[in-house]
């Protein structure tokens, strides 16, 4: 379901900002004891549960709790933030060693064992339905999740509307906590090069297809980068990915290749939509009169990047972050950092898409929901304090900045404090990384998910840009594929000779290989080959579980 871009930029992200911890297991039993009867269990699903004390008076032993980690030289038990878990919810915590790429298959092997992990993190959505198809997860009620974790819910209702759960409930019951990629809903937007604007004498950001046609034509006639030659276009794309191809112009007709979207209670495919062969027209144009990269048939998202970075091409559609100098987001540099230092007046004019005929605009983003979430083991729905535990440490450990800091970046004042820019700076010994290694500092949480960029980049970003990142986010539409998440196997097995037969079609139509008045033709073949089944498909997925009663 992941798209390439999502992949390369995901990728980043997690290299910057965390070292995953992948999923945690553990034997049936808390600390080697046998599983409390149902009747204790009931009583043991209040948020503020203690632990119980043996009818000899003795205490309760504590809940040990396991947590998988593909670093386990940061990783440590005696760690500030593992610590101040410890401490604040009465349990005992211990980190099992794992290979990345190996996990799953150390998990199914566990499974096929009847050792199930205390729980599992981020099954896709077919492993999803299997695990609960073969009894092996635990039913997670929903007031527990309320109750334990309600800044999480609050995170995801920002992204999935007031039911969050919608993706992962099945037969009325929920069987996990969902994980979302929450910039994907949001994260691509259409910039200009507005160095270049002036340049060629234009103040003011387009906001409508006629307008971008203009400025392009001047990017690519009036030598915006003065070096007297005709060696720029007005824009370029991605030729090996029909849904972000040039998909602000699909986005004015309001027709979004390759994903599933609703209109009137109506499933619909943006390839097969009129406002599809009404964005061609205009490409098919753009390409005659050079205004399109004509590269961007074999460009790849590397090929897009050097044209950007090498003055190239002046609009283009990619992350948010990539327009804004890195402090703005997580650090680093970005594509506006690399110009910048070339180009001192250099800057980007971003817009979530321009309008067309009937003012619509928008760009297609990605389905929050890659995957399912955090499941847990069978077992626990008989040992639901332990459960219960788990979610107060997800909680604390991704939306509490007191567990948080302490995790990511130890004691504040003794290892780091809060630079005058607003952002956290280590101090003393702990500027070096081995120091903070050694202290078992590195960013990580304890389910390795949940990953709240707002709140994580209030410790990354110059507390100057905050704003700045915020309002440029809010230009991006919420463009999606509302039916990613669930099981389609029909669609799964058909998907990519769509897909294919799709992109190469219209690259046809946009180069003028293949004349528009095919598109009809376009249409019933893509219905033929297995469209229609699709759709059909598509449309009982839709009314099961997301239509409106």
């Amino acid at each position: 379901m992941k798209r390439s871009k999502k992949r390369l930029v995901s990728g980043a992200i997690a290299s910057v900002l965390a070292i995953s911890v992948l999923s945690a297991c553990g034997n049936s039993g808390s600390n080697g004891n046998t599983q409390p009867s149902n009747d204790q269990a009931q009583s043991n699903t209040s948020a503020n549960s203690g632990n119980t004390a043996a009818a000899d008076n003795k205490p309760a032993e504590k809940k040990l709790l396991k947590f998988w980690t593909a670093s386990p030289e940061i990783a440590k038990p005696d760690a500030p933030g593992v610590k101040a878990i410890r401490d604040k919810f009465g349990v005992d915590v211990e980190f099992v060693p794992t290979g990345g790429e190996g996990f799953k298959e150390k998990v199914n092997l566990m499974i096929s064992s009847g050792d199930i992990p205390d729980w599992m993190k981020e099954p896709s959505f077919t492993d999803y339905d299997k695990y609960l198809q073969q009894g092996i997860i635990s039913e997670i009620p929903q007031e527990l999740i309320e109750q334990n974790m309600p800044k999480y819910v609050e995170w995801l209702k920002r992204f999935l509307g007031e039911d969050p759960f919608k993706y992962v409930r099945r037969d009325g019951k929920i069987y996990a906590l969902p994980v979302i990629w929450d910039i994907g809903i949001d994260g691509l937007d259409l910039a200009f090069r507005e160095d270049w604007m002036k340049k060629v004498g234009v103040t003011k950001t387009p906001e409508t297809l006629q307008e971008m046609e203009e400025l392009l034509t001047k990017f690519r006639n009036e030598d915006p980068d003065g070096n007297g030659q005709k060696d720029t276009y007005g824009m370029t794309s991605a030729g090996d990915n029909i849904e972000s191809m040039f998909s602000s112009v699909f986005g004015a007709f309001d027709a979004y290749p390759n994903i599933f979207r609703e209109k009137d209670g109506k499933i619909v495919r943006g390839e097969i939509e009129p406002g599809a062969k009404q964005a061609l027209e205009v490409l098919n144009r753009w390409y005659k009169n050079e205004l399109i990269d004509p590269e961007f048939v074999v460009n790849k998202g590397n090929n897009v990047e050097d044209k950007v970075l090498t003055d190239k091409v002046g609009a283009m559609e990619f992350y948010w972050w990539a327009f804004l100098p890195g402090n703005a987001f997580l650090g680093g540099e970005q594509w506006y950092d690399k110009l910048k230092a070339k180009h001192p007046d250099f800057n980007f004019a971003i817009t979530g898409g321009v309008k067309g005929p009937d003012g619509k605009y928008g760009i297609s983003q990605y389905n929050p929901a890659y995957a399912s979430g955090v499941v847990f083991g069978k077992q626990l729905e008989q040992d639901q304090e332990k459960m219960v535990k788990y979610m107060q440490v997800f909680e604390a450990s991704q939306f509490e900045p007191e567990i948080y800091e302490k995790l990511n970046f130890g004691e504040k004042d003794q290892q780091w404090k809060i630079g005058a820019n607003g952002t956290v700076e280590y101090i003393g010994a702990y500027t070096d990384e081995n120091e903070r290694k050694k202290l078992g500092l590195g960013g990580y949480s304890m389910s390795g998910s949940f990953n709240d960029y707002d709140f994580q980049t209030s410790y990354t970003s110059d507390a100057s840009m905050r704003q700045l990142a915020k309002d440029t986010r809010a230009k991006g539409t919420r463009n999606i594929d509302i039916l990613a998440p669930f099981n389609k196997p029909i669609y799964n097995e058909t998907q990519d000779k769509l897909k294919q037969f799709t992109t190469q079609n219209f690259i046809d139509f946009i180069t003028g290989r293949k004349s528009l008045d095919d598109f009809d033709k376009f249409v019933a073949e893509w219905k033929s080959m297995g469209g229609e089944k699709v759709l059909e498909e598509a449309q009982q997925v839709y009314d099961a579980n997301l239509k409106q009663q």
